[in-house]
This record gives structure tokens, C-alpha cells and sequence, in this order.
């Protein structure tokens, strides 16, 4: 079978018919498309605006997940246009409505609602056609055409991708263009976003009443079951899913017969089993009962006879990381995936009917109800680890002591600093928003490690997630984020995080790249010698000043000192340049005479200025 990519003129076809029967998700898939490309020509120094982007990009495959299962709803009911642009307009509001509230960049438990959001959505499209109408026969036959839809989409989208970055590069190394990576992620931004959206959308059903009619043949077996899915089914996935079987069920023979809970890898393959059984199953419905494919009716047959016991195994494994652990969004979703199967596993087993919609609709009501509410799996997980460092606090166990740290690690990362008001009688959400409002220069890991460090400060914990305990402070310049800039040309911005940069001063080149993994940074002027800048004795000696009670504080800032700007400021006279470092936030151990500690807990935020020399 030969691969032959649409032509020209069918593609503005197909691409004027999706602008007429889906507008919004065209708007969407082009700004997305923007976004993404604005995303690789972003500054580093722009870490701020760079994630709100991708929360953007993120948000439009909501909104364009949300407005076809809302446009398919409108389609199949008849809606008039008045009734189907106000259920578009609820979408897009909605979608808004999200974008402003969370917010993923400061908080983890923000990237789980829009995974779980992204799911629900999608789920939601492949049953909003058939909701309270339509036989089994079109839902299949619907989500069949999505599936291989969705399948030739990507097959094409990476062809042509493919034959247009070799053209690139053909054009770069023939007429030595240099042509940057860049222009390839932009190429992908506009091939995976844009083209490959906009040709799913073109191969989206819009005739249901076909779909809904059931189709049999005197072989016994639908003429419009595609050969290919038959094959890949019966011949790949139903004996991958028997091989997983067996070594899943050796493995609970062996707990059996060593009496040993399971360790916490076998509920990963449990439910990677189940997911990959049950879209076999899926996948090969309309055929499982016709003659001539014994296989996989008997496949159909044991499938969930054989899950009883690995649901067992399951809720054991489940059982044995919750009840030490407590819970988190990750546990939580396992507890929930662990009874969903348990459900859906004796449903399959005692219903005649086996109506196959009540899979995509029960995890999709699943996923919503794990976003939001006091069920969800971000306040019931808050609620158990805020109960388990109440009872860690009050023990006086090392054990429990060493837990701490952990504990507010994961609850600062997840819910924010203001989670942790139980514990202090500081205002947390002040706190916390003055970090957030500063942060604008800021790494994700750089805003979450000072949330982290102004917690164990107010908590009096130390923690260290590579040994036992750790001590760090934050080293701030008192003139703050000001730099005064007089006598120099250029000011260039410089976080650790960085390996290497370049660029060019008066026309002389100037290369900034850190001496190893920690910090020290190696400046090198045109062909002049390249010269050190000691950062590390920057840090030691903010240290030794604090440790001396030389540094002032605030005490709205907990966690932060405040050192005089020439005590965090380098000067260097190279290659014609005078050059200067000036840090104005810097984090790094209380240990600072352990040069390994010291390694592993300094990071820092500036400014190099560069003028000629004086």
C-alpha cells in the first residue's frame, strides 16, 4: 500500500469545508500554531512569559477538544445557529475562564487539572455524538473513523514534515543559508498544530444516520471493517496482552507463595494491561462473535475472567502505598483507576448487554470529578498529607522528623506556601504572593525552591532531597533587581541554570559559559584569554557575613538575606571590555565550607555589564 500525501487543490477544499463546519477549532489550531512559535524564539531570560504560552497552547487543546465534542452535540441534535454559537461561545468562556485560574507554573497540582481536563475532553468527544441517541453499531463505527482519522493524520503530518526539513536542509548545505533549529521547531509548530488539526478535522464524520445503521454481510462480518485493524489486533496487541498476562499472573503466584505485598511497579503493569486489553476489545467489537475468528472471541471470552485476579493484586498494591504514604494525586488517581476497573470488570462480566459507551463515559465523569471539588484528587491528597505532617510535627521519631522535609516539599510544589497556614501564625498568601509577583525572571524550579526555603524556615525544618538535612539561604542584593548601569554599553542577563551563551559587544565577540555543573562562570573576549568569574566565593562569603549577623533582613521575607551590591558583583578587564557581574538573588547552603553540598545547592540570578575599558 503506497503512501500518497492529498494534493493541492484537495487540501483548500477540505480546508475551506473545515472553516465552514468548524471555525472556532481553525481560530484555535492558529493560534496555538502562534504560540508555538513564539515559544522557540523566546528569550530564556523570559521564563515567565515562555510558560504562560505554553499554559496557552495547553489551553487550546481544551478549547479545541471541548468545541468539537460541542459542535458534534449541536450537529446531531439539529441545533439552530443562534442555540449552536451560544454553545460555542459557553465553550470558549469556559476555556477562559481556566486559562486565568490556574495556574502551572507555580503550582504542580495545575499541570495534573489540565492533564485530567485534556482526558475528559477528549473522552467527551467520542461520545457527545451519541448522547441519549445512536446505536452500539455508529458509536463504534464513529470512534473508529476518529481513531484511524487520527492515525492517517499523523502518518501524513510526519511525512511531510520529514520531506520539508530535508529540503531545509538540502537548501542549507547547498547555498550555506544557515538555517537554525529554530525554523525547524517552527516548521513543527505549523506542521503538527496546524496541519495535522486542520486535516483531522476534514475526516470528521458528519452523516450519523449512516454510521448508525447496522451493517452485516453474508461472511458474517461487517464489509467495512478495515483489515489492517483486524490484523494489528489479532495478530500484535491480543498476544502482547497474553504474554503481559502470564508474567503478571506468575508474579501473583509468587506473592502467594512468599506472602509478600507487591511492589508498587505491578499496579503500572496491571493498569497498562487493562488499558491496551480493553482497547483490543474495543477494536475488534463488531467482530468478536462472528465466525472464522476464534482467537479473538476467545480473547473476549477470559479477558475479564482473568482480571479478577489481578484486580485483587491491584488493590493490594494500592492498599500498601496509601496506607504509609498517605495520599497523593497520583495515588488518588490509582485508587480510582483500581475501583473503576474493579466495577467495569464485574459489569462485563454479569451484563448481557455490554453496552461499550459506558467506558468512555464513566472515565470521562471520573476525570472531571478528580479536577475540581472536595472529591478531587488535589483537595482529598492536600488534606491527607497537610493530617500527615500534623502527626510528623508533633512525633519526636528521627524517622518522622527526616519525613518533614518531603512532605512540605511535595505540598509547597502542588498546592503553593499557603497550604502550610496551619503550621504558623505568618501570612502565607502575602508571602506567597509577593514571591509570585517577583518571579517574572524567575525559573519554575527558582520560584519553588524559595517557596521551599521560606517554608522549612517558618517550619524550622531542614531538608536536603539528596541526604538527611539541608540548610540554604537566599542572598539578595539591597538594591534589589535595580542595577545602576553607568559607564557601561550592554547589559546582558545571566542565571545558572544556563550552560552556555554568546553574543557580541562593540562588535567583538564575547562567549559566557559556567566552568562545570555549579556556577563558576568562564568569560572569553575575541582571542583573549578566557578569565573566571568566582561565584562560589561570592556565595562563601555571603555566608560567612551572615553567619557573622552582618546582613540585614525583612520581616516580610522570611528565608532572605540582604547583602551590599558590591558584595555580590565581579569585575573583570579583558579583550578591551570591562565587564562586570553584578547577582542580585542568589541561593546557596548554609554549609558553604562542604564543596560538595556547596555544588549541589548554588544558584543565582543576574546581570553581566559590558563597556570598554576604562
Amino acid at each position: 500500500m503506497k503512501l500518497k500525501l492529498p494534493s493541492l487543490h484537495a487540501l483548500w477544499l477540505s480546508f475551506l469545508r473545515v472553516i465552514a463546519r468548524f471555525p472556532l477549532q481553525v481560530i484555535v489550531a492558529l493560534a496555538g500554531t502562534i504560540a508555538w512559535c513564539c515559544v522557540v524564539d523566546m528569550p530564556y531570560t523570559q521564563v515567565h512569559k515562555e510558560e504562560q504560552l505554553i499554559e496557552f497552547m495547553a489551553v487550546c487543546n481544551l478549547a479545541l477538544t471541548l468545541l468539537l465534542a460541542a459542535d458534534l452535540y449541536a450537529e446531531v441534535n439539529q441545533f439552530g445557529k443562534i442555540k449552536q454559537w451560544g454553545l460555542r461561545l459557553l465553550m470558549v468562556l469556559i476555556c477562559t475562564g481556566l486559562y486565568f485560574l490556574l495556574k502551572p507554573y507555580f503550582y504542580l497540582a495545575d499541570m495534573y487539572r489540565l492533564g485530567l481536563l485534556a482526558v475528559a475532553f477528549y473522552l467527551l468527544v467520542a461520545f457527545a455524538p451519541f448522547i441519549g441517541r445512536g446505536n452500539l453499531n455508529g458509536f463504534w463505527q464513529y470512534n473508529k473513523s476518529l481513531f484511524l482519522r487520527i492515525l492517517t493524520s499523523g502518518l501524513y503530518a510526519a511525512v511531510l514534515f520529514a520531506g520539508l526539513a530535508i529540503a531545509l536542509g538540502a537548501i542549507d548545505g547547498l547555498f550555506n543559508v544557515k538555517i537554525g533549529w529554530q525554523t525547524y521547531m517552527r516548521l513543527f509548530a505549523v506542521v503538527s498544530a496546524g496541519f495535522m488539526t486542520i486535516f483531522f478535522l476534514a475526516g470528521v464524520p458528519d452523516d450519523f444516520d449512516v454510521l448508525n445503521k447496522e451493517e452485516s454481510g453474508e461472511s458474517g462480518e461487517s464489509e467495512r471493517y478495515p483489515k489492517g485493524l483486524k490484523i494489528f489486533t489479532q495478530y500484535v496487541l491480543i498476544p502482547l496482552m497474553t504474554i503481559y498476562l502470564v508474567i503478571l499472573l506468575v508474579y501473583e503466584v509468587k506473592i502467594v507463595l512468599s506472602w509478600q505485598l507487591p511492589k508498587g511497579l505491578v499496579s503500572t503493569l496491571i493498569l497498562g494491561y487493562a488499558v491496551f486489553g480493553i482497547l483490543s476489545l474495543l477494536l475488534v467489537y463488531p467482530i468478536k462473535e462472528k465466525e472464522g475468528n476464534g482467537w479473538i472471541k476467545l480473547f473476549s471470552r477470559f479477558f475479564y475472567v482473568m482480571m479478577i485476579p489481578l484486580v485483587v493484586l491491584l488493590l493490594l498494591a494500592v492498599w500498601k502505598r496509601v496506607g504509609v504514604y498517605g495520599i497523593t494525586e497520583s495515588r488518588y488517581i490509582l485508587v480510582v483507576l483500581a475501583l473503576w476497573l474493579t466495577i467495569i470488570t464485574f459489569y462485563f462480566l454479569i451484563s448481557k448487554k455490554q453496552n461499550i459507551k459506558i467506558i468512555p463515559v464513566s472515565l470521562c465523569i471520573l476525570a472531571l470529578l478528580a479536577t475540581y471539588g472536595p472529591q478531587s484528587a488535589f483537595s482529598v491528597s492536600r488534606y491527607s498529607q497537610v493530617a500527615r505532617l500534623k502527626k510528623l510535627m508533633a512525633s519526636k521519631k528521627d524517622k518522622d522528623i527526616k519525613e518533614r522535609g518531603p512532605v512540605v516539599n511535595y505540598l509547597v510544589d502542588r498546592h503553593g506556601l499557603a497550604v502550610l497556614q496551619p503550621f504558623t501564625k505568618r501570612d502565607l498568601r502575602q508571602i506567597e504572593n509577593k514571591i509570585e509577583k517577583d518571579a517574572d525572571s524567575l525559573s519554575r524550579y527558582s520560584v519553588i525552591s524559595i517557596k521551599t526555603d521560606t517554608a522549612n524556615t517558618l517550619l524550622n525544618i531542614k531538608y536536603d532531597p539528596h541526604s538527611s538535612f539541608i540548610d540554604s539561604r537566599r542572598f539578595e542584593a539591597e538594591t534589589g533587581t535595580l542595577v545602576p548601569v553607568n559607564g557601561y554599553d550592554y547589559v546582558v542577563a545571566i542565571e545558572s541554570y544556563v550552560d552556555k551563551q554568546s553574543f557580541k559587544a562593540g562588535g567583538i565577540n564575547v562567549t559566557v559559559e559556567k566552568t562545570n555543573q555549579y556556577g563558576n562562570l568562564k568569560l572569553k573576549v575575541g582571542n583573549a584569554a578566557p578569565v573566571e568569574y568566582d561565584v562560589r566565593k561570592l556565595a562563601k562569603d555571603a555566608v560567612a557575613l551572615y553567619k557573622a549577623g552582618k546582613l540585614k533582613g525583612k520581616k516580610e521575607d522570611v528565608g532572605v538575606s540582604y547583602v551590599p551590591s558590591e558584595g555580590l558583583s565581579i569585575t573583570r578587564q579583558l579583550g578591551g571590555l570591562d565587564i562586570k557581574l553584578v547577582i542580585t538573588s542568589l541561593n546557596t547552603t548554609l554549609n558553604a565550607a562542604d564543596e560538595e553540598e556547596l555544588n549541589k545547592w548554588l544558584n543565582y540570578n543576574g546581570y553581566l555589564l559590558v563597556g570598554s575599558k576604562r
